[in-house]
C-alpha cells in the first residue's frame, strides 16, 4: 500500500508564505484561489502533498500566462506610441 503524505495548516502556511490566520480566513470565505482546498482527517484539516503541488503549479502557469498577456499589451502600446511619434515628425 502506498502511503500518502499530507501537510497540516502550519506547513501549508509556511509553503504559501501566509500566516495561519490568513489561511483560516481564506478557508472560511472559501477563497480557493488563495489557498488550495483542504480535506478533513478526523477533526483536522489536511492537504495532500500532490494536490498542493498541483495547485501551486496551476497558479504558476496562470501567472506566466498573465505576464505574457500583459507584455503583449505593453508591446502593442509601445508600438502605437512609436508610430504616433513618427507621424508627428
Amino acid at each position: 500500500m502506498v502511503q500518502k503524505r499530507f501537510y497540516n495548516i502550519e506547513e501549508l502556511s509556511t509553503i504559501l508564505g501566509k500566516s495561519i490566520a490568513a489561511v483560516h480566513g481564506h478557508l472560511a470565505r472559501k477563497q480557493f484561489d488563495a489557498v488550495p482546498p483542504p480535506m478533513k482527517l478526523g477533526r483536522r484539516l489536511a492537504w495532500l502533498v500532490e494536490s498542493v503541488d498541483a495547485w501551486i503549479e496551476q497558479k504558476a502557469l496562470q501567472a506566466a500566462a498573465q505576464v505574457r498577456r500583459t507584455s503583449k499589451l505593453h508591446a502593442g502600446s509601445a508600438e502605437k506610441a512609436r508610430q504616433a511619434h513618427q507621424g508627428r515628425s
